[in-house]
């Protein structure tokens, strides 16, 4: 039973990248934003939105914005295409970047971004010779993530020396280091250098820090499991079950190590503790190959106990779960063979598919490259929908740009009247009238009575009233002292325009001062007024022609994203299918090996019976 471990400890150590590499995000203390739409298509990167993020970018590099931050809006655009999976529009821009920039750290940047691209691309030629065009001025978080991107195209190359080589420059304080030594553990492997994996597997593995997030986690998860398989391999299976007790119950790993745990009893010669282990296992979820493999060994240690009736019992349960799983699977098979795959199987209705049937789901979605189409399936359809919106809001723009012509039409003439400047007119002669006043009462020594308000003139004006009515008819002086009266007011009133007449000619001033102001204001509006008037047509007929080159464009875009979108599910039909007739193989030879359990159970029964007679 127990075979095959070199190649479990091989698909076990599989390469240790971080689960997000591809869009440029740089953490740490946050920085003064000097642009608002930078800001905004940050804040939809941070959250994962990244559709939205290239469109808010594209659009404000369209109007000219953002020019406070040079190439970094660029870098970012690149690194956004990158994570939208769209390389190849993304080295093009990166291309671009390091044509026209002249900044050493924007070139170092640019020549990371297009390493990752082609490593992306499955071109590691081409992503080793970006990598190598960047100097040592690059920032040490970055410099450590271009050593380690170079250590895993050395080990895509089958060039374990040269990835060692990159893997060893990665600092020891850097988020990088753990996926690093990892990796370093999987180039000493594959060279033959056991005792080297050993040392780097168990600093790994036992090197648990409180501090670790989920990633971490997850790599000293596999690190253990690996170590424990390799222990196993080594035949030392005390040191095996060290490592695989390491592994958290609830880690993806935990499924293995019970499995490995079981293993190494049986090498230690205690059949009796290889049973809890495989017996926890077993009560776990039969979409997992472990528990498949689990419900196979504990009738197979039970029948080495002599436990020959609980051995059979323990076969024929593991028959039931075999037939059980070949139905969910058959299930399976025809949903992924229907039309509506895979949107049938992506549906959240926890009542439409069983548990057993939603973990064997799990596990034909959990492979990095299924994931890696199905997420291009779904940004299909997102761009699907999107275009779909769009075909539909076309035609109430349409009709919004026919309202605002008309609204423009009937408002027209008002415009029109406004840019004859009538209204202006008046406004300079009524300046011109107070400049005059001004040049007169500025420069009298005697302050006439220009000057003085509505009361005051209608005072002066009775007062020269009585004065007349007094000269036609006093006689005799009759009425000297109605015109010693008259003359006493009229000194009053002169008195006071004198006193007031610097503050009233302030007044005027400022009065003439405010008009300047308000007719250059208006001669400025008026200008800007009759410039909209002259461009109005223009942008209402460049809004037409993009309507209706969008109206032209939108149906054939639609076609040619549903029709790869369609070349998508086929894909992924195909790599299901795959998976899934790998999932029966695995199963119907679990099946045969169980059946024959039981015969051969049943022969050891009929053959003592027969002697016992």
């Amino acid at each position: 039973m127990l075979s095959g471990l070199t190649s479990r400890i091989l698909l076990t150590l599989s390469l240790a990248t971080p689960l997000c590499t591809t869009a440029d995000i740089t953490t740490g203390e946050p920085e003064e934003l000097r642009d608002l739409h930078y800001g905004d298509a940050l804040f939809q990167l941070y959250q994962q939105n990244y559709f939205p993020a290239i469109v808010r970018l594209l659009a404000a590099r369209k109007q000219g914005l953002m020019q406070a931050y040079a190439d970094e809006p660029e870098l970012l655009l690149g690194g956004l295409y990158l994570a939208y999976g769209m390389p190849n529009t993304a080295e093009a821009l990166f291309n671009r970047i390091l044509q026209n920039s002249k900044s050493p750290e924007v070139l170092n940047r640019a020549w990371l971004q297009l390493g990752k691209s082609r490593h992306r691309r499955g071109n590691m030629k081409a992503a080793k010779s970006a990598l190598n065009q960047i100097d040592e001025n690059l920032k040490p978080e970055a410099n450590d993530e271009k050593h380690h991107l170079s250590g895993l195209i050395g080990l895509l190359q089958k060039n374990e020396s040269d990835a060692l080589a990159d893997l060893n420059k990665i600092s020891q304080q850097s988020e990088w280091t753990l996926y690093g030594r990892y990796n370093q553990a999987i180039a000493y492997l594959r060279n033959d250098q056991p005792e080297k994996v050993l040392a780097l597997l168990q600093e790994i593995g036992s090197g648990i820090d409180e501090n670790d997030d989920n990633e971490e986690k997850s790599i000293r998860d596999r690190a253990n499991l690996a170590l424990g398989y390799l222990f196993l391999e080594l035949q030392q299976p005390a040191n095996a079950q060290q490592a695989l007790q390491r592994v958290r119950l609830n880690s993806p790993a935990s499924s293995q190590a019970l499995l490995g745990l079981g293993w190494a009893s049986l090498q230690l010669g205690e059949q009796e503790r290889a049973l809890p282990p495989w017996q926890l296992l077993a009560e776990r979820n039969a979409s997992d190959p472990a528990v498949l493999e689990a419900k196979l060994a504990i009738p197979y240690v039970l029948s080495q106990l002599a436990a020959e009736q609980q051995s059979l019992q323990g076969y024929r349960d593991a028959i039931t779960t075999y037939d059980a799983s070949l139905t969910q699977l058959d299930q399976l098979l025809s949903q992924v063979r229907d039309d509506e795959f895979p949107d049938n199987l992506l549906v959240d209705n926890d009542t439409g598919i069983d548990s057993p049937k939603r973990s064997l789901l799990s596990y034909l979605l959990s492979g990095n490259a299924f994931q890696e189409r199905l997420q291009d399936y779904r940004d299909l359809g997102h761009m699907e929908n999107n275009l779909q919106q769009w075909r539909e809001k076309i035609s109430l723009y349409r009709t919004m740009l026919s309202n605002q012509l008309v609204a423009y039409n009937q408002k027209l003439p008002r415009v029109d009247e406004h840019l004859k400047g009538e209204n202006l007119k008046q406004v300079v002669d009524r300046k011109e009238q107070l400049k005059r006043l001004y040049e007169q009462v500025a420069t009298t020594e005697e302050p006439p009575f220009a000057l003085a308000n509505r009361q005051e003139k209608a005072w002066i004006e009775r007062i020269n009233k009585i004065k007349r009515i007094i000269k036609q008819h006093d006689t005799g002086g009759r009425l000297a002292p109605q015109k010693e009266m008259a003359r006493l007011m009229e000194g009053i009133l002169t008195w006071r325009i004198a006193t007031e007449h610097p503050a009233r000619v302030w007044s005027l001033k400022k009065q003439m001062i405010e008009l300047e102001q308000n007719i250059e204001t208006a001669h400025q509006k008026e200008s800007e007024l009759a410039k909209a008037r002259a461009e109005a047509e223009g942008r209402f007929d460049a809004f037409s022609s993009r309507i209706e080159q969008l109206e032209k464009t939108l149906p054939g875009l639609h076609r040619q994203v549903k029709a790869l979108r369609q070349d998508e599910t086929e894909l992924l039909r195909e790599m299901a299918l795959e998976r899934l007739e790998q999932r029966r193989s695995l199963i119907n030879n679990y099946l045969v090996q169980a059946r024959f359990g039981v015969a051969n159970l049943l022969d050891i029964s009929s053959a003592r019976a027969g002697g016992e007679k």
